[in-house]
């Protein structure tokens, strides 16, 4: 997938000459001139990387660069100067720019400095056990699925993965595409629930966004979310891709998952494509009444909420753990984490005490469980998950990357659904 790139100087020249340079690198290039249009840009945009101007004329770059952190914190900035001082190299630095690169910029130093930009950025993540989305608890439970998981990768087998909200069917995708796909190859999403339209027709004409998602795919990972929303010509079409295409490097893996179990699927999908895939499904296990697994999730979110909100939380203390214990966990795994990041959030000390419980659980009800603080049957799809992203922001105090951890998606996904439903926060 192509990097996004905003440029930022007040010399439209300049703007345009490091735009034709990064164009013929294959980067999406965009360019501002001020740091007001910087910022709305920004927000209407998922940028990977901004290459900003320190001196313009009404803010600096490092404004910029202080806002962009608190924004989206995913998002990495090389900083150019007219003036190699070595005060405003460290104040670059120490403000969470990625690199600085002085001017006349020599076209291939740029290069460069992007490429190591985004190989720290994913050496940094891929490092870090806390960006790590799928976590193994203790017991055969996890045990025996991340066998299930390895034998996949190894077999480039196709998949059915079962289980409740929030159980971990997208961290498990993540996990297959990471291990077996090359990284220069693609991972396409499709989730047939947000198609009201079931033929999901895409922009080309007379063919289906199925048809245009798996010609995507080609040789990477085709993710279909909710299978069982596709109607029966989808399925045989779905059914046709992944079994009359051969084994070379243009094959691609397909990965379908629903919320039904394993009976309810076969009532649902046509006979050929539940059958080809019976012995490849997988049922991911429901958080509820597991205490070793509650607990454990609970303090890998206690360490990424200190992480990502720059906290020292230090423990939940044991009444809030039986509190969790008892809990109805409905959303599973991605409801915990939600109520683990606003309980850091609401604690001022080093522990997590039952004094926040009323503010987290309400009525018995976490807050973090929107299916049950909305009446869902009452309202449109669209406005439920507007609702959604409109409370993962709030929780986030308007940081994308973590609102879109919150919500389990990708950041491009998050600000693309902001942009559908026009979410002001």
């Amino acid at each position: 997938m192509k990097k996004s790139i905003l440029i930022l100087d007040d010399n439209s020249t300049i703007c345009l000459m490091l735009k034709s340079w990064l164009v013929k690198k294959d980067f999406n290039v965009k360019s501002a001139t001020n740091v007001e249009d910087a910022k709305q840009m920004i927000r209407n945009y998922p940028f990977d990387l901004i290459l900003s101007d320190i001196r313009m004329p009404e803010a600096d770059g490092f404004s910029l660069l202080n806002w962009v952190k608190k924004f989206d914190s995913d998002i990495l900035v090389i900083m150019m100067t007219g003036y190699a001082k070595i005060e405003s190299v460290v104040e670059a630095m120490k403000s969470g720019a990625a690199d600085y690169i002085t001017k006349p910029i020599d076209p291939e130093v740029l290069f460069c400095k992007i490429d190591e930009a985004f190989l720290l950025q994913k050496n940094h993540k891929n490092s870090n056990p806390l960006f790590n989305n799928f976590l193994l608890p203790p017991g055969d439970l996890y045990s025996k699925l991340l066998n299930r998981l390895n034998y996949t990768v190894e077999n480039n087998h196709h998949l059915i993965i079962t289980g409740d909200r929030g159980t971990g069917k997208s961290s498990c995708v993540k996990f297959i595409y990471e291990k077996g796909i090359h990284n220069s190859k693609p991972l396409v999403i499709l989730d047939a629930d947000e198609f009201e339209n079931n033929t999901l027709y895409g922009d080309r004409k007379n063919e289906s966004l199925l048809t245009e998602k798996f010609k995507t795919a080609k040789g990477g990972l085709l993710y279909v979310r909710s299978v069982d929303k596709l109607n029966k010509i989808l399925q045989n079409e779905l059914l046709n891709f992944i079994f009359k295409q051969s084994k070379d490097e243009d094959f691609t893996q397909v990965i379908l998952s629903s919320k039904n179990n394993t009976e309810e699927l076969q009532n649902i999908l046509i006979p050929k494509l539940f059958y080809q895939l019976e012995k490849n499904i997988i049922s991911l296990p429901s958080l509820n009444g597991n205490k070793e697994h509650i607990l454990f999730f609970a303090s890998h979110f206690l360490e990424f909420a200190n992480y990502i909100l720059d906290k020292k939380v230090e423990s939940i203390d044991p009444d809030m753990q039986e509190k969790l214990i008892s809990h109805d966990w409905s959303g599973n795994i991605q409801e915990l984490k939600n109520l683990v990041i606003k309980a850091v959030l609401l604690t001022d000390g080093k522990t997590i005490t039952k004094d926040i419980a009323v503010d987290l659980f309400g009525n018995g009800k976490s807050i973090s469980d929107t299916s049950k603080i909305l009446n869902v049957d009452s309202l449109r799809k669209e406005n439920y998950e507007k609702e959604k992203i409109y409370q993962a922001l709030k929780l986030s105090k308007g940081n994308k990357t973590m609102a879109a951890s919150i919500l389990n998606i990708d950041r491009k996904t998050l600000y693309n659904k902001i942009k559908l439903y026009n979410v002001t926060f």
